[in-house]
């Protein structure tokens, strides 16, 4: 009887599938949506929409950070079984982001034109410019909620609702971003159009799970009132989010200042290949770094460390691969990239090749980085994270970006991005250590998490039969004894993991196949809880009420409430969670009993 990652294995790959999915729907969506510009307008088009992002990020960044900062905060909570202040959460989460959207939509008339001419520098560039940017503005509400939703939706155990109102909002703006186009004259306001409306379509998706009875999180007004304090926690763990645009809008604004002033309007153009060739990275990568932050979050409050372990280390091996072969595609078909982006600048082609080729080295530090970003900002260092991001999207960016430009031409756009992603890196992993030597920061390694939980007094995984069902019973009343604690409590305990390992292998799961159940037992705050998990149907023994003595096992449910002092249940990562809890006596001893 040994913790396996059977379990684990099992929700990465549940909720990989949705992520790459929610993933692809985005990145997809922005790939798409350039080639349609450069096709159906120009390559002026595609400049147009680049020169855009310092004013689109910001007002994009609220719905991120209160999105994953929302999220973050929701699944540590969740971990902890705080389902009340959860919920307080995710009502703080709506209201914030709806309010702050409106602001920007009553702001729109007045500031459009002002950053238009900010940005721009040539009177072709402001008129592609002017009309994209205020559609954005006016109706950045849909697309913010939208991105609220669906952060939140994926904790709340709808991986795949989350990812479908992103893949509707992104179909829908594809199918219209052609039609607007490809039949009718409206040019950049038609491509800003089919954007909002597809995030409008996209919300109109989760209206089911907005009035969803089966929902773990409630909207309430009461309680969101009890929890507005948690908007500076929803902050904090957004702070990454905040940090990165912040540094997107800065880093957007100088370099393209920069570019158009150094090197001229038609290099742009390749600037503008190389920043869009990052969305085909986040296409293969992100979805997949995502799920460290859905289920890294819970494992986290639960202090799973093993689960955390063999969830990063998956993790980093799909992200290697997924990245050896993008770098072997840009390496051997830079052409294809240029074709896919209308690249029409034929005295440009050559260097824009090269540019291309070079910049796929870029990518395998890119992954590093993300991993970095998001672990640390799912455990709570979001000062790691911070910095990296800080590091990464901005301070050694800009200037090593205009020093290589400056000296190299454009070809410093590549080779400046190659050395920042690999120094950023770098500079968090000496810092991290240095941290570490001088105890300002827990633990030893990369991720920072104990080796095993202190408070663990056992972690186990068994399968999903009566026979180990026993020996799961007697392997935890041995361990209590060693623990010093009482025949009755260890007896208590053996029994209630007994009735609920007999009653999972009877009534959870489908089929004659067994499945496996994670099994913890540990000693805080004078009280022993036992935590049974599995995935198997969705069943609340809190609730449950035997309508005869066939509906569960001799004993079942109804033993183990009437001798437990507290039992909580939730589903969480659509697992349930059941915890048992009793009062501890003094502890004669405090042997180690590790499974």
């Amino acid at each position: 009887m040994t913790r396996n990652d059977y379990l684990i294995k099992r929700k990465f790959n549940s909720y990989l599938v949705p992520g790459i999915l929610m993933t692809i729907a985005m990145q997809l969506g922005n790939i798409v949506d350039s080639i349609l510009v450069s096709m159906f307008i120009d390559i002026d088009g595609l400049t147009a929409i680049s020169l855009s992002m310092p004013a689109l990020c910001f007002m994009q960044m609220f719905g991120f950070i209160i999105g994953v900062g929302g999220a973050i905060t929701i699944s540590v909570k969740l971990g902890k079984r705080q389902m009340d202040e959860a919920s307080g959460i995710f009502s703080v989460c709506v209201v914030s982001v709806v309010v702050i959207s409106l602001a920007f939509t009553a702001l729109s008339f007045f500031i459009t034109h002002p950053l238009t001419m900010l940005l721009a520098s040539t009177a072709e560039l402001q008129a592609l410019l002017e009309p994209y940017l205020f559609i954005f503005i006016c109706f950045i509400p849909s697309l913010n909620v939208c991105l609220v939703l669906a952060n939140i939706m994926t904790i709340d155990n709808n991986p795949k609702l989350g990812s479908a109102s992103f893949v509707v909002a992104n179909a829908v703006n594809l199918i219209l971003d052609y039609i607007f186009l490809r039949y009718t004259d409206m040019g950049m306001t038609g491509a800003a159009l089919s954007s909002i409306i597809g995030f409008g379509a996209g919300i109109l998706l989760v209206i089911p799970y907005i009035f969803s009875k089966k929902r773990m999180l409630r909207f309430s007004v009461r309680e969101g009132i009890r929890q507005i304090k948690s908007i500076a926690e929803i902050f904090k763990n957004g702070t990454p989010q905040a940090s990165y645009f912040i540094m997107t809008i800065l880093k957007y604004y100088i370099l393209n200042a920069f570019i158009q002033q150094t090197l001229g309007a038609d290099n742009m153009a390749i600037y503008a290949v190389c920043i869009n060739s990052v969305n085909i990275v986040r296409l293969c990568i992100e979805g997949i770094i995502g799920v460290v932050q859905t289920i890294g979050g819970v494992l986290f409050g639960e202090k799973d460390y093993f689960g955390i372990r063999r969830l990063v280390r998956r993790t980093v091996l799909f992200c290697c691969v997924s990245v050896a072969v993008l770098t072997a595609v840009f390496l051997t078909y830079p052409q294809l990239i240029l074709t896919i982006f209308s690249f029409n600048k034929p005295e440009l082609y050559d260097e824009a090749l090269l540019c291309v080729r070079l910049f796929s080295f870029s990518f395998g530090f890119y992954a590093a980085n993300r991993i970095v970003q998001v672990y640390y900002q799912t455990t709570l260092n979001t000062k790691l994270s911070t910095i990296n991001t800080t590091l990464d999207g901005f301070v050694l960016l800009v200037p090593v970006s205009m020093l290589f430009i400056g000296t190299m031409g454009v070809l410093g756009i590549s080779i400046a991005t190659i050395a920042t992603e690999a120094l950023s890196f770098f500079a968090v992993w000496v810092y991290r250590m240095i941290q570490q030597k001088r105890g300002k920061l827990p633990q030893k390694g990369f991720l920072m998490i104990p080796e095993k939980d202190g408070e663990n007094l056992a972690d186990i995984t068994v399968m999903s039969t009566d026979e180990q069902a026993v020996e799961i019973s007697e392997k935890l009343i041995s361990c209590c004894t060693e623990h010093g604690i009482s025949t009755k409590k260890a007896n208590i305990i053996g029994i209630a993991a007994e009735e609920l390992t007999s009653n999972i292998s009877h009534y959870g799961y489908k089929g004659n196949d067994p499945s496996f159940i994670d099994i913890s037992l540990s000693m805080t705050d004078g009280k022993l809880i036992l935590r049974v998990r599995d995935d198997g149907v969705p069943f609340n023994p809190t609730e449950y009420r035997a309508e005869n003595d066939e509906d569960f096992l001799p004993g079942g449910i109804e033993l183990i409430r009437s001798i437990a002092d507290k039992m909580t249940y939730t589903r969480v990562l659509n697992m349930n969670n059941t915890v048992i809890e009793l009062a501890l006596e003094p502890i004669i001893n405090n042997k180690e009993c590790l499974a």
